[in-house]
């Protein structure tokens, strides 16, 4: 099934994005008006993270959102067939130098992104910007499994395109002792902007004015490792453009306190979805735990979690 759907959708990629973006249209009447998909949740998150708006203004960016929704698959689509040409106009960077400037002093990077504007596309573009890129560098991309098991092996057949090294999550601390032995360097991206377990919760801040459980995966990594951590603004300049900006974040992680990094990096992004909405992933259910159904933080299992992993990343000879 999964090797048909690769096929579907790979001559459908080989259209033209102006033709492909009217299929979009048509997709976009059909979930939002006839399936009504997540229609709830994306209304109440909306209502709940911008309670200042009128209901008028709510819907506007909500069929906005329906509609890059739709706009984001197709183009998502167009990945199995794009050049490295197109994408290299499509999804621009304006300082993507410094990642050179620390692949030079001999360092690996920490990137924070989010479910905003197209995170497929950022990687091929990444791909795409070696066409002028001096330096050579691996990209490692953290992933979580998708329940539909034939679009879970799409999108990683779609992703090994990029030529990115495709990591699960439970597999990351492996991954990253392993690579560190053959001294290449890289960037490992995570995307850490939904929802995360009850076991995982440490802390609670205010995202999006709600009381949110932020993911504290990332930072654990960091200030084990002592990589710099950078985070991406991506923008949507129009349809079928993107435009995105590096910003540091730190070069010292190990000397943040404990989930100053996280909260950082959720200031950030919450910074970049009020500036134009309606391009973040409001489909998913990020609120549904709630800070009065859990008794206490887990600081102390963060602090035996991150001393134990740590071990392990120093440890590397031992897991050959």
């Amino acid at each position: 099934m999964d090797k048909i759907l690769y096929v579907i959708f790979w001559l459908l990629s080989l259209l033209p994005l102006r033709l492909l973006y009217g299929l979009s249209d048509i997709l976009y009447f059909l979930i939002y008006y006839v399936a009504r998909y997540r229609r709830k949740i994306v209304s109440k998150n909306l209502s709940n993270s911008f309670p200042e708006k009128k209901k008028k203004e709510l819907r506007k960016i909500e069929k906005k959102f329906y509609q890059y929704f739709c706009d984001t698959f197709i183009e998502t689509v167009k990945l199995l067939s794009i050049s490295d040409k197109e994408m290299s106009k499509r999804f621009t960077f304006d300082n993507i130098e410094i990642l050179d400037e620390y692949y030079e002093k001999g360092k690996n990077i920490i990137l924070y992104l989010g479910h905003y504007g197209n995170w497929e596309w950022l990687t091929f573009a990444r791909r795409a910007s070696k066409l002028k890129h001096k330096n050579e560098q691996e990209c490692i991309s953290v992933y979580h499994k998708l329940e539909n098991k034939t679009f879970d092996k799409f999108y990683l057949r779609l992703r090994k395109k990029s030529n990115s090294i495709l990591v699960p999550q439970e597999g990351l601390l492996r991954k990253l002792i392993s690579f560190n032995k053959t001294g290449k360097l890289g960037m490992y991206c995570f995307i850490a902007d939904q929802g995360t377990l009850w076991k995982n919760i440490y802390f609670w801040m205010d995202f999006l004015n709600q009381e949110t459980a932020p993911i504290v995966g990332p930072e654990k990594i960091a200030k084990q490792t002592g990589f710099p951590v950078l985070y991406i603004d991506v923008q949507r300049r129009s349809r079928g453009y993107y435009h995105a900006h590096f910003v540091v974040m730190t070069e010292n992680p190990k000397e943040l306190p404990d989930f100053e990094l996280t909260k950082q990096y959720m200031r950030f992004m919450e910074q970049t979805i009020k500036r134009e909405p309606a391009y973040w992933l409001w489909t998913h259910n990020r609120w549904k735990r709630k800070k009065s159904q859990m008794s206490g933080v887990n600081i102390d299992r963060y602090e035996k979690i991150s001393n134990k992993e740590f071990s392990l990343v120093d440890s590397s000879s031992r897991h050959n």
